[in-house]
């Protein structure tokens, strides 16, 4: 009995911690119109193979974009430079942990006004779910769909939340973060990442 118990213990565990991705987001061009495609609602939540996600070749990890918000607000990588970290959430609104740890993320983005939190929709069961999903969390910051090389960070993982780290210039720093966080947690990998 107790083996049943401790077996049903990890699994709850390992399923929140992520959730595998398969019906992707059709990557938007450049241009300032995003266009959520809509992804099965029986998706099923899978245990992450690992957490850390190998970095892309040094020189090639810059972040470049240039878009619009899903509230419509047209967003570049040319205001990278303003902040000391830039953090790319991507996250699926039918994503238990995804959206249990955005009020976390929310957190961050109050309290830090030097780094810049995009949340990236990779996966949404449609347009309504997904800004319902942001206005039940009280998310202020943008939310994007993939462009640019968004769509590399969109592809990188299978597996969801999957969060990446960039400097003012845009380039990969630290080690992607894959699976959900508390705020404590989320704080410690910030104040480490800030120069």
């Amino acid at each position: 009995m107790k083996k049943y118990i401790v077996f049903s213990l990890c699994l709850l565990l390992a399923l929140s911690l992520g959730c595998r991705v398969t019906g992707k987001l059709t990557p938007a061009s450049d241009a300032p119109a995003p266009a959520v495609t809509e992804a099965p609602a029986t998706e099923a939540a899978e245990t992450p193979a690992a957490t850390v996600l190998p970095a892309p070749e040094a020189g090639d990890a810059d972040l470049v974009f240039d878009t619009v918000t899903l509230s419509g607000e047209p967003i570049s990588s040319d205001m990278l430079h303003e902040y000391d970290l830039v953090i790319v959430n991507c996250w699926a609104d039918w994503c238990g942990p995804c959206v249990g740890e955005m009020p976390e993320l929310e957190r961050i983005h109050q309290e830090y006004p030097n780094v810049l939190l995009l949340g990236l929709l990779v996966s949404a069961t449609s347009s309504e779910a997904a800004e319902a999903t942001i206005a039940d969390t009280g998310v202020t910051y943008p939310i994007l769909t993939p462009a640019g090389t968004l769509t590399d960070y969109d592809s990188r993982s299978q597996y969801i939340p999957a969060t990446y780290f960039f400097d003012s210039n845009g380039r990969e720093i630290g080690e992607p973060v894959v699976g959900s966080m508390d705020y404590d947690g989320w704080k410690e990998v910030v104040e480490d990442l800030l120069p």
